[in-house]
């Protein structure tokens, strides 16, 4: 198959370079993030300036679970370290399990019926005291809740670069089985995320971050330190985000020689099996150790039956420890280990060409449908081969069936996480990139669908904040997020995008990029002014819908009726069976929604059909990408 960049030499040298990295932007920009440009603290050329300011946290959090009654009761000491510049009058908590008490609708959001087992009483916050001062919280004159949010007023401002001190003890009721995200898999068995109090991120642009949860609407952290204590029964085992801190307290001396081989073995290693459990495991002891540095968030799973498979995998970037924790009657998931160690060469190799963020990763067989990611962690569900060969009518391996959900979930260790994106927001600039990592298991799809979804009064600019449209985000987020990417990737080239991706990881990674970090970087990065871009596929409304409107004096006629510039591939037919492929550039469509597509024709050959095709083959109307011979 033929590839070209069919006028990507001609265009690209009438863009115009940039010649002062500084100046303002000629994109649209809100109010609240014009001063944080103007004044220095973020740059327009995308690099991060000296006066760029983060605050953080450091967490010691002792938790236990009662897994019969699923209560789970923790203490934390906090400090808070205020980078900004000015003198915080307030501090905002985030509260997400009180979600679970906000009614039957919401509790019922992901499956869309009512289930009783999700209703509990949320967080119940015991006791809370800043600086040694005892708050009521539910004095209005102190504090303000918001349904998972609350903020609490300081006696005495916090000036800048000072620190204050939080004790807080609180319990919940862990949501029952049904739940995708966080809660019970089994009466046994949970993942646990969203479940300490976290002080929200405040940030240059919208202070702080006190957008109701509501599950659709996902991360959003300051990267902190944790030291974390958890106390479950002695026949439970615990996975999380690192591995814990004190092995030897607590693994019986099998495991610890079955993590040895797995630490220099390629090969899954059975770590703990059903057998095992029937044999009576129990841990040496009941208090699990955890420390975690510079982490944007911390979760952990549990489980009395549950098996686990690990393995490493090396390479110049480093060594890592892969996990598969899973429930013994899904075999499929034995295969998941390597479906890791897959992702990873595709992260180091191909796209994102960067150091994989974790190098201890474990994904846990928890949820119901797709995937969820943590720091460190996936909670992703079984997927066999037979599966989707009943879904598809395919044959399909274990391995093949959940490569692209490992992937997927495994890319969003770098994006939200690493990057320290408001995923609340802008969820695109994450799910889009996970989306986008799909495209690199084989290249072009040879199947495509046809979406007017992506065409719908729904589909919103991509500016529009994530959280403001909870029931239709997904079309940004994943659809169009990787569309936009899939172009961009096009119109630069692998060699100049895997640059400009480089120096955006380099600059921003722990950090809280805007989008205009984003562009702004790649525009820097690359040489050209690629505001056009950034104007049509962000800000502008428009879809994917091209259509082929006629081929005669060897010219293709090609429309863009959706107005994005996307960029697509030409798949000419023969008569003989034969097929040449072509890859355009989105840049054919910077000036024009029209393009005239020369064809180079075969003296010897005869095309039967010519066919146009986008990213997945997702496009609106798939009708009118097609023309055959007559």
């Amino acid at each position: 198959m033929k590839t070209t960049y069919t006028l990507i030499l001609f265009l690209f040298i009438s863009i115009v370079q940039l010649t002062a990295q500084n100046r303002a932007t000629s994109l649209y920009m809100p109010l609240e993030y014009q001063p944080s440009y103007k004044n220095g603290t973020r740059k327009y050329d995308g690099t991060v300036s000296s006066t760029y300011w983060q605050n953080h946290s450091d967490y010691k959090i002792k938790v236990k679970i009662d897994p019969k009654k699923k209560l789970l009761t923790g203490s934390a000491d906090i400090v808070y370290y205020n980078e900004s510049p000015d003198s915080l009058f307030n501090i905002v908590i985030q509260s997400y399990p009180d979600y679970y008490k906000a009614g039957a609708a919401k509790a019922g959001f992901f499956g869309g019926d009512y289930n009783p087992k999700l209703i509990s009483d949320g967080m119940v916050i015991e006791k809370f005291t800043i600086n040694g001062e005892v708050i009521n919280l539910k004095d209005y004159y102190k504090a303000d809740y918001n349904g998972t949010n609350y903020s609490v007023y300081l006696s005495q401002k916090l000036p800048p670069k000072e620190t204050l001190s939080i004790q807080v003890q609180w319990h919940y009721t862990i949501p029952g089985e049904g739940f995708e995200r966080s809660g019970a898999i089994d009466p046994t068995s949970m993942f646990i995320g969203y479940w300490y109090p976290e002080i929200a991120v405040r940030d240059d642009i919208n202070g702080w971050d006190d957008l109701l949860y509501d599950a659709s609407a996902e991360f959003y952290h300051d990267n902190s330190n944790y030291d974390i204590e958890i106390e479950v029964p002695k026949d439970y085992m615990i996975w999380a985000s690192v591995s814990p801190s004190n092995p030897t307290d607590i693994y019986p001396d099998f495991i610890q020689q079955n993590l040895e081989k797995a630490k220099t073995s390629t090969e899954p290693v059975v770590i703990v099996s059903e057998s095992n459990y029937k044999a009576g495991l129990k841990m040496k002891s009941n208090i699990w150790k955890y420390s975690a540095k510079n982490f944007p968030d911390f979760a952990f799973a549990l489980s009395n039956h549950f098996n686990w498979d690990a393995a490493s995998y090396s390479d110049g970037f480093g060594t890592y420890l892969l996990n598969a924790v899973y429930e013994p009657k899904h075999t499929s998931f034995k295969s998941v280990v390597k479906t890791q160690q897959e992702a990873i060469k595709i992260f180091h190799n191909q796209f994102p060409k960067y150091e994989f963020p974790y190098h201890y990763f474990t994904i846990f067989n928890g949820i119901q449908g797709g995937g969820m990611e943590f720091p460190g962690m996936a909670n992703d569900q079984a997927v066999s081969g037979a599966d989707m060969e009943y879904w598809t009518g395919v044959p399909t391996t274990d391995f093949d069936a959940s490569f692209g959900l490992s992937l997927h979930e495994m890319c969003h260790m770098y994006f939200p996480f690493f990057m320290g994106i408001n995923e609340k927001r802008f969820a695109w600039m994450d799910e889009g990139w996970a989306s986008f990592s799909e495209y690199f298991i084989d290249g072009e799809q040879k199947w495509e669908y046809g979406d007017t979804d992506l065409g719908s009064q729904f589909t919103t600019p991509m500016m529009t904040p994530t959280y403001t449209q909870p029931e239709v985000s997904s079309i940004n987020s994943y659809d169009m997020g990787s569309l936009s990417y899939y172009s961009l990737y096009h119109l630069l080239g692998e060699q100049i995008f895997s640059k400009c991706m480089k120096a955006y990881i380099d600059r921003w990674n722990h950090k809280h990029p805007t989008p205009y970090d984003f562009m702004f970087t790649f525009n820097d990065v690359s040489g050209f002014n690629l505001d056009w871009f950034w104007q049509n596929w962000y800000f502008d409304w428009g879809y994917p819908d091209l259509s082929l409107v006629d081929f005669k004096n060897n010219e293709l006629n090609i429309e863009n009726l959706g107005r994005k510039a996307i960029a697509f591939t030409i798949i000419y037919t023969y008569k003989d069976g034969t097929e040449t492929t072509e890859t355009i550039s989105p840049v054919v469509w910077k000036l024009s929604t029209t393009y005239l597509h020369p064809v180079k024709l075969d003296a010897n050959k005869q095309i039967k059909t010519i066919h146009l095709r986008t990213l997945m083959g997702s496009d609106c109307i798939l009708e009118n990408n097609y023309w055959n011979a007559k």
